[in-house]
C-alpha cells in the first residue's frame, strides 16, 4: 500500500514537473510577425558595371555576377548576370535598399568579392566595377605522409585540405585524400599556405608555410594522435525517476538521485590516464578504471539546471571532454 502510495506522488510530481518545462519551452518559442501592414518598394533600380583584368585591364568574358541585397524593410534578394563580350554586365528590376555583398568568377581568375552596404536608391543605377587577378600556374605543390603517431603505420583515405592566399587577398581551396601508402600531393601556385588533415577517429593537424616560391616541393609529414570519443549513456533526453527514465522527452529531466554512466573509447594511442566528473565546474570524481559511473545524489532546492561535463585526461596527449545540460530536482 505504502509503495502504491509512493508511486502515485512520484507520478504526479513528474506530471508537475512536466508542465513547467512545457510552459518554459513555449515561452521561448519564436514569434511570427505578420508583414501586411509592411512598407514594399518597387523593383525599378538597375546595377551594372564591369569585368576586367587587374594585369592587363582587358575585358573578362562571361564573367558569373551575383550579388546579395535587401530592401529597406529586411527582405532579402539574390541577383545574378553574365558579362558580354565588353566585360559588361547588367542587372535590372532590383529592389531598393542595399547591396550588402556581392562576387564575380571567371574561368583563369580568382574571385571577387565585396562587400556593403551599398545604397540602391529607388529607380536609380549603381555602378559597380570589378578587377579579377589571373590565377598562376600551380607549379609547386606540398605533399608528404600521413601516420600514425603511435604505431607508424600508414593512414589510408585521410582528407588533405589546403589554403592558399597570395599577398593581393587571393584565396583558393584544394584537397585530396591519402594513398595507401599514406602519401599526398597536391598542387600549389608561388605564394602562402596551410596544409590540415582531419582523419577520421584522429585529432587534426595543421602545418603553415610562407612564400612559397615557384617550381617548389614542400614537405609535411603528418603523425596523427587517436583521438578520444566520449558518449554520455545516462542520462538521455528523457525524464528519470528513481534512477529510471519513465518515458522520453526534450532534454534530460531528473527527479532524484541519478547513476551518470559513461562510455570512453580511444582508437590506440597513449592509455587513458584518469576520466574526471564535474557538475556546474565543481569537480565530483577521478576515475581511473572503469566503469565510469558516478551516483549523482546532491539535493538541489534553488537551482534546477546543472551541467554534466566529462574529460578523459592523458598524461602527454591532448584531453577530450563532453558536456551535457540537465535539470534536476531534489
Amino acid at each position: 500500500m505504502e509503495k502504491q502510495i509512493l508511486f502515485r506522488k512520484g507520478i504526479a510530481l513528474v506530471v508537475i514537473i512536466l508542465f513547467i518545462c512545457m510552459s518554459a519551452i513555449q515561452s521561448t518559442s519564436t514569434r511570427i510577425v505578420s508583414k501586411s501592414n509592411m512598407v514594399t518598394y518597387s523593383e525599378n533600380s538597375t546595377i551594372c558595371g564591369f569585368t576586367t583584368d587587374f594585369e592587363t585591364g582587358g575585358p573578362i568574358i562571361d564573367a558569373w555576377i551575383d550579388f546579395s541585397t535587401e530592401d529597406y524593410q529586411g527582405n532579402e534578394y539574390w541577383y545574378e548576370a553574365w558579362s558580354d563580350e565588353n566585360g559588361f554586365y547588367i542587372i535590372d528590376n532590383v529592389a531598393a535598399g542595399y547591396i550588402f555583398e556581392y562576387m564575380a568568377n571567371a574561368d583563369g581568375y580568382h574571385y571577387f568579392w565585396g562587400f556593403g552596404p551599398i545604397e540602391i536608391p529607388e529607380n536609380g543605377t549603381v555602378w559597380i566595377n570589378m578587377s579579377m587577378y589571373p590565377r598562376q600556374p600551380e607549379t609547386s605543390k606540398v605533399c608528404g605522409y600521413v601516420k600514425d603517431n603511435l604505431t607508424g603505420e600508414c593512414i589510408y583515405d585521410a582528407p588533405v585540405y589546403t589554403m592558399w592566399f597570395d599577398v593581393h587577398g587571393n584565396v583558393n581551396y584544394n584537397g585530396t585524400y591519402s594513398k595507401e601508402n599514406g602519401f599526398y600531393s597536391i598542387n600549389l601556385g608561388p605564394g602562402y599556405f596551410s596544409v590540415k588533415t582531419a582523419a577520421e577517429a584522429y585529432i587534426n593537424q595543421i602545418f603553415f608555410y610562407d612564400d612559397l616560391g615557384d617550381n617548389e616541393t614542400v614537405w609535411f609529414n603528418f603523425s596523427l594522435d587517436p583521438e578520444i570519443t566520449i558518449e554520455i549513456i545516462k542520462p538521455k533526453n528523457g525524464i528519470y525517476f528513481k534512477n529510471k527514465m519513465i518515458f522520453p522527452f526534450y532534454f534530460p529531466i531528473i527527479v532524484g538521485p541519478i547513476d551518470i554512466e559513461i562510455n570512453v573509447s580511444l582508437y590506440g594511442g597513449e592509455p587513458i590516464d584518469h576520466v574526471e566528473i564535474l557538475i556546474d565546474d565543481n569537480s565530483k570524481y577521478n576515475f581511473t578504471s572503469e566503469p565510469y559511473v558516478y551516483h549523482w545524489d546532491d539535493i538541489t532546492f534553488l537551482k534546477i539546471r546543472h551541467k554534466i561535463e566529462v574529460i578523459a585526461h592523458r598524461k602527454e596527449d591532448s584531453d577530450a571532454s563532453k558536456e551535457l545540460k540537465v535539470w534536476k530536482f531534489f
